[in-house]
Parts: structure tokens; sequence; C-alpha cells
């Protein structure tokens, strides 16, 4: 990181560079630490959540909030994955809601890509460098578009229609449906199921054609409704999405126990790349079966 993030007052990270070693040090740490260790959301405060959500105003806001809450209850997904959602990504079969999310998998071009791309700049002397400048030069070039590369895979994830979440769901897709989808030409006038939008005038919210809406805009639109955090006396907003994803892989775990269907069930429902990151689901959720055996 080269510069410090910056944060409004009383958010718990919060970075100072040391003067003598250079290196940025978050100076409330503990602080931290409580905040990414808070427990996650029952279904009594995500009750309340809702009811908070209720009292949001146009109708557009509550809908579209509460089918921000339920998304994320019933999948677990990440921010991305929510903005990416289309219209057409929502069918209807039987007694099922079909979801197809877009996920996105990111990940860093290796030095020899780098070589090769210093050698189509055309001069020699790029290359001319120590290794350690080269890698040290590739780390830099990875945080750019061209030293990294992200792939696009489609995932379907079904729900039942009579789920609680998934009614919250159908409500904001047919406001949507009625507002912005044309029967006579059978197209839909959004790109995005959650699209970008700003108040005009005061009064006002116009949503964008072509524009989904950001991580952090969904992010903002949570810790309205999430309920506050005290930490050392100060108040703070808990409103962390990826709580919800923590709380469906805890909940996946659970029901398939330490087992390798376990790790293969908590991976494929977050759609996780590595094994690894599934096992820790099972590692933290799961309770260790004490026999009362001694090894010898």
């Amino acid at each position: 990181m080269t510069f410090p993030r910056v944060y409004k007052e009383g958010h718990p990270k919060t970075f100072e560079r040391d003067p003598e070693t250079n290196e940025l040090i978050n100076v409330d740490k503990e602080a931290t630490e409580a905040l990414q260790n808070r427990p996650m959301p029952t279904e009594q405060e995500i009750d309340l959540i809702l009811a908070k959500a209720d009292k949001l105003e146009p109708e557009y806001f509550k809908l579209r909030a509460k089918a921000i809450i339920a998304l994320i209850k019933i999948f677990g997904k990440r921010r991305a994955e929510l903005g990416l959602l289309e219209p057409k990504d929502l069918t209807f079969e039987g007694e099922f809601l079909y979801v197809f999310f877009t996920i996105c998998k990111k990940s860093k071009r290796g030095l020899f890509q780098y070589l090769k791309f210093l050698k189509k700049q055309g001069d020699p002397a790029l290359l001319d460098k120590p290794l350690p400048v080269l890698e040290a030069e590739c780390r830099e070039w990875n945080k750019t578009k061209e030293g990294s590369r992200t792939k696009l895979y489609r995932r379907q994830k079904a729900t039942p229609l009579s789920d609680k979440f998934a009614k919250l769901i159908i409500a904001y897709y047919e406001y949507m449906k009625a507002e912005y989808y044309d029967p006579a030409t059978e197209q839909w006038k959004i790109k995005f199921l959650f699209p970008s939008g700003k108040e005009m005038f005061g009064a006002d919210y116009y949503v964008s054609t072509d524009k989904a809406i950001s991580g952090r805009q969904l992010l903002a639109i949570y810790k309205e409704l999430d309920p506050l955090v005290i930490i050392d006396g100060k108040i703070i907003s808990g409103g962390w999405l990826h709580l919800y994803r923590k709380l469906k892989g805890s909940q996946v775990a659970r029901k398939y126990g330490r087992t390798l269907d376990s790790a293969y069930q908590v991976k494929t429902t977050l759609d996780l790349e590595r094994t690894e990151t599934a096992l820790r689901y099972i590692e933290d959720f799961v309770p260790k079966l004490e026999t009362g055996e001694i090894e010898t």
C-alpha cells in the first residue's frame, strides 16, 4: 500500500506511517480486530434490519434494500457478484427461483508475462535490470490492468419460491419489471438488476440504463440499516456484508460436518477458488467429535 487509506472519523481502520520504518501501522488495531470478529447476524437481527428497510422511502429504496439483504442472506454472495446481476439472470421454474451469478476471479500475471510485456515495449534497457528489481517492478505491475487477469464464470443457484427471503427478491424484481420492462419489444430498459442512480434536484431519483451499482453503494445502503456496534465506548457501524457470506459458509459446514463432502459443499456454495478456504470454514465452525480415545 503506497498511501494510507482515508476513513471517516471513528472508523477503526486508522493508518499512520512509522517515521523510522516508513511502514503503515494500524494505530487502532484492537478496534479493527473487534469489528472483524463481530458475531454473525442472527435471524432476529436480520428481522430488525428488514423492519428498518420497511420505513425507507420511496418504494424503490425499500424494495431494493430488502432484495439486497435477501440475496446475501440466501446465497452469501460478494458485493461484486450482486452488482453484476442482470434482470435476465432471474428465472422462475416450477417452485424455484433460479439466479445466475457472474463470478469474477482475478489473478496476478507472473514474472514471465511481465518480461514479455517489457519486451513488447521495444526498449532493451527495460529488461537489462537485476532480477530483484524486475520482481519488484512485477509486483507493482500486478496492480495494473495489464498485470492481472480476470476470468468470468457463470454459476446457477436456486431457492424455493416459498422462502420468505425469496419473496423479497421477487417483490423487487416485479417492481423493476413493471417500471423498466417493455412487453411490446420484450426487452429490458436497464442492463443491471441493481442499476446505479443519482438523485436530481433533491427530489427525483434517476437510474442508469447501462451502469451497475458499485460495491461501495451496496455497502452504504446496508450500513444505514445494520445495528451499530459499540467498541471501546465508540459507536461504529456494523455494516459488513461479508458477515452474511461467513454465515452461509458456516451453515453449510455445520450441515455436512467434518467431511470431505463438507469442504466440497462449502466451496461450491460460495464459489471459492481454493479448497483450503473451504476447510477453514469447517475448522472454525464445525466442532470436533471427541471420542475419549487416547492415541498411542
